[in-house]
């Protein structure tokens, strides 16, 4: 029996205890991967930091439902906002759920909200040993997008390029 995903935004609070049991049972290469150090025992001081919603930022929750018939989440993304409209988009997926589109479903649906928050460009930054994700990007994007900064791969492109369709946002004045 094939397991249904469903992606929809956070609602703070009300999926702390959501995104905690994910973030747990994160194995610590997909937790580095991630947060670019170990985890342990997610505080809820970062949980929360991760639900928070505002004009410029927000989060979205992948979804499935349990054999008890409980939703439990097997990803979560979120993206910020500058002044410049570079959204910074961060995503993690459930070890087990990886490989099934649920990480790329969650970019898109991150990069859509920021372009509702005035974003024209997306900013990720990524572990070189995060091979599946690179090779995702280089795929997805051509190996002249990735550049390295301080030791991480880095990929700037515009909105438009992860949304594969016309953006059209004046970029906000430099700050």
């Amino acid at each position: 029996m094939q397991t249904q995903t469903w992606l929809r935004p956070a609602w703070g609070a009300e999926d702390e205890a959501l995104l905690a049991a994910l973030l747990a049972g994160l194995s610590p290469a997909s937790a580095f991967h991630r947060f670019m150090a170990g985890l342990g025992t997610p505080k809820p001081a970062l949980v929360r930091a991760l639900l928070r919603d505002a004009k410029d930022r927000g989060a979205w929750l992948a979804l499935e439902r349990t054999a008890a018939g409980t939703e439990r989440a097997v990803g979560h993304a979120c993206w910020s906002v500058d002044a410049r409209g570079v959204a910074d988009l961060g995503v993690v997926v459930a070890d087990e759920a990886q490989g099934r589109g649920i990480g790329g479903a969650l970019v898109d649906a991150a990069a859509r909200a920021a372009a509702g928050a005035g974003a024209v460009g997306v900013h990720l930054d990524v572990h070189p040993e995060n091979r599946r994700v690179v090779a995702l990007l280089r795929a997805r994007f051509g190996g002249h997008a990735l550049t390295w900064d301080q030791g991480l791969l880095t990929v700037d492109v515009p909105l438009a390029a992860i949304l594969g369709e016309a953006v059209v946002r004046e970029p906000a004045a430099a700050a």
